[in-house]
């Protein structure tokens, strides 16, 4: 039987994420602390306490889940994956579970890729959802819907 760890994008993020992990076992604080110190900012606050506002702005949203994934890495006993993968921003836990990068050259990258991400969230405001047990015809004729009507107000 193979091992193969997945790791999770944006969306998975939840208000006191980690902070079990951070209390509990030593070794995962250098993570939140490194990362405080890179992003110029204590994600240990958002992350434990902030507001739910908070955690979906991309630009921490991405380091947060980046910074979980391998906090809770360090806990598990045998780590010795026969293939690990990532959905979307997961891919970079991935590559630094898989040792491909280190976690401050990950922790760069991700948040190259999220103040990105915000700013374009902020100049194209928009929103994303997930369409669960509904055809796809009737999901085509909402989206259709919805942009005529966007073409009236424009």
């Amino acid at each position: 039987m193979s091992k193969v760890y997945l790791f999770p994008g944006q969306g998975a993020q939840f208000i006191g994420m980690g902070k079990d992990l951070y209390e509990s076992f030593p070794e995962t604080r250098k993570y939140f602390d490194l990362a405080s110190t890179h992003l110029g900012f204590d994600i240990k606050e958002k992350m434990f306490s902030g507001t739910e506002a908070d955690l979906k702005e991309t630009r921490l949203t991405q380091p947060a889940i980046f910074i979980h994934s391998l906090a809770k890495l360090q806990t598990l006993k045998d780590f010795s994956p026969d293939a690990v993968a990532g959905h979307s921003l997961g891919e970079f836990s991935a590559l630094v579970a898989a040792k491909a990068m280190d976690f401050e050259t990950g922790l760069r990258l991700v948040s190259i890729r999220a103040k990105g991400m915000q700013e374009a969230c902020q100049a194209f405001p928009s929103t994303m959802a997930a369409v669960l047990g509904i055809e796809d015809q009737v999901v085509e004729k909402i989206c259709q819907e919805v942009s005529e009507q966007d073409e009236e107000i424009v």
